[in-house]
């Protein structure tokens, strides 16, 4: 094969067809013209997750119809851009390296978790029009309530990923929609671990603001019910009023609530009262400085959220706890 200076290029005389998808705060395809203006040094990465760019690379190859998948993580520099000798270096081991099961390499090559992997063929096979798993009827019938929703042990993790990822076929979402409401805590955490990389329709929506309103109103609250819910509106036009309310309830300063809002549905805080709401619960979290440090490291990360935060961060109403809290990050920044 010809050399080539760009893995873009690598990609497209590889195979008939490809497509590179982010894995790491929502398992979604990248467009081709962001991931050349991101590997040519023109913009930082769009979804930066603990400084690295989170890539699935997947190829059609050209004789048939198999599709090639490589997981690759490339280290972003403190700006969020990819280093020009990091892409280098990559390049030359996809180029020179014969093993398929190698061609990513030390040291970026990852294994996603299982729920990741899922979701990733279950995004791979609708894309390239290749059928579900022998999973998803199975998947259909059970959101259907044709065995009944407590018989949801032997329902395949596969079939529900592959139901979300074709929301538009086969009445899916209407499906969903009307199960919710039925669903054990179980199958809805998976049904939200799925949906979560997804762009929902309002039907699904509304039946998840339903949901979501339903558990804020108990007496004793779920904090991992409520953050599964708030993962799976990441995709809506209703992710905004759902954090909204969300951290307007006690729920609010739980770690698991404030990761979903940080992990998925950041969107949110691009606004800089929502962004002060925000960090006014993260700093009245039990699990203290560190999950505080952590939390604003991560964020800070992801383009768009530095001045929302530097701005509430100085904003003169902002509570004792919430200037202790800051003060605290910066002395573990500086030590």
């Amino acid at each position: 094969m010809t050399q080539t200076s760009s893995i873009q290029n690598f990609l497209q005389q590889t195979g008939s067809g490809f497509q590179v998808f982010d894995l790491g705060r929502r398992i979604q395809p990248v467009p081709e013209n962001i991931f050349t203006d991101f590997e040519t040094g023109k913009i930082p990465w769009p979804w930066p997750l603990q400084q690295q760019a989170w890539l699935g690379m997947m190829l059609q190859q050209q004789n048939n119809d198999e599709l090639v998948i490589w997981f690759v993580r490339l280290p972003l520099d403190n700006r969020g851009y990819l280093d020009s000798k990091i892409r280098h270096d990559f390049l030359q081991r996809l180029q020179t390296t014969e093993s398929q099961d190698n061609k990513t390499g030390n040291p970026y090559g990852f294994k996603p978790k299982p729920e990741q992997m899922a979701v990733f063929h279950a995004r791979a096979a609708a894309q390239f029009n290749q059928p579900p798993s022998r999973f998803y009827t199975h998947a259909r019938d059970y959101f259907a309530g044709i065995s009944g929703y407590d018989q949801w042990a032997f329902v395949g993790f596969q079939g529900i990923a592959d139901m979300a990822a074709r929301l538009q076929q086969d009445n899916n979402e209407q499906l969903l929609a009307s199960a919710l409401p039925n669903l054990p805590a179980q199958p809805f955490e998976a049904l939200c671990q799925c949906l979560e990389h997804e762009q929902i329709g309002d039907t699904l929506a509304t039946a998840l603001m339903q949901k979501l309103e339903q558990l804020l109103a108990q007496n004793e609250t779920d904090a991992s019910l409520i953050s599964y819910c708030l993962r799976a509106l990441s995709g809506s036009n209703q992710l905004q009023q759902a954090v909204q309310t969300v951290l307007a309830h006690r729920s609010a300063t739980h770690a698991d609530v404030l990761a979903a809002i940080a992990g998925r549905g950041w969107i949110a805080l691009s606004d800089e009262k929502q962004m002060l709401v925000y960090l006014e619960n993260l700093a009245q979290c039990v699990q203290g400085q560190d999950f505080f440090t952590a939390v604003i490291a991560d964020l800070v990360n992801i383009p768009g959220m530095q001045q929302p935060i530097h701005q509430s961060m100085r904003n003169p109403q902002r509570s004792a706890a919430l200037a202790r809290a800051i003060g605290g990050m910066f002395k573990q920044f500086s030590s």
